[in-house]
């Protein structure tokens, strides 16, 4: 059985601190020849702090069969709003800018598509930006949640501002580390075979 492979990658871009971007391919078990390609990238902006990733950017998903979608009587099993697992990446803040100014009381992460459009029906799933191609899967896409706040990314009308408060964190700039989230599958209707391709900004921010 195939495993999900989720690669990250930094670099730099002008005008911005850090740059992030993780990828996401597999071939999912619900169609043996179809395949994912999940696409993240991440840029820091105003108020920034610069990043690294864990685990050299490589992380793992699992592939699951096409009934792990569903409850017996056919129901969803999983919703947006649901935390329910998924594979853990992490955000690492390294420094902030000018934060020899004084030390930072909150962190904020937002998420968003690079589309500009999340999946049709539901403001808090990463749409499959292939979904209307011909090799596309279709209602299916993709849910990132805070695994320390215990919250999806996105709210329901489909913004996005994940707030750390690290006042507590101040000594000796204790919240330069790591900030863990998870990704996992969301289906938004019945789930068809195909690939997967979602590309998903994320900006860090502090004050």
């Amino acid at each position: 059985m195939q495993h999900s492979s989720l690669s990250l990658k930094k670099y730099r871009l002008p005008l911005l601190l850090a740059a992030l971007s993780f990828g996401l391919s597999s071939a999912p078990a619900w169609a043996d020849d179809a395949s994912m390609n999940i696409k993240l990238t991440a840029n820091i902006i105003a108020n920034t702090c610069k990043i690294g990733l864990s685990n050299g950017g490589q992380v793992l998903l699992p592939v699951v069969p096409r009934d792990w979608f569903s409850n017996a009587d056919g129901s969803d099993k999983y919703t947006a709003t649901k935390e329910a697992g998924g594979t853990k990446f992490a955000i690492k803040v390294i420094d902030c800018e000018d934060y020899d100014k004084g030390a930072a009381s909150k962190l904020h992460f937002s998420f968003r598509p690079q589309s500009g459009v999340l999946a049709q029906g539901n403001n808090q799933v990463f749409a499959n930006d292939l979904e209307q191609s011909s090799t596309g899967a279709k209602n299916v896409g993709i849910v990132v949640f805070s695994a320390d706040l215990h919250q999806n990314v996105l709210q329901q009308n489909g913004s996005s501002d994940v707030v750390y408060d690290v006042t507590s964190k101040q000594q000796n700039y204790a919240y330069l580390t790591q900030y863990e989230f998870t990704a996992r599958y969301q289906n938004t209707g019945s789930v068809t075979a195909g690939r997967v391709t979602s590309h998903v900004l994320v900006s860090v921010t502090y004050e």
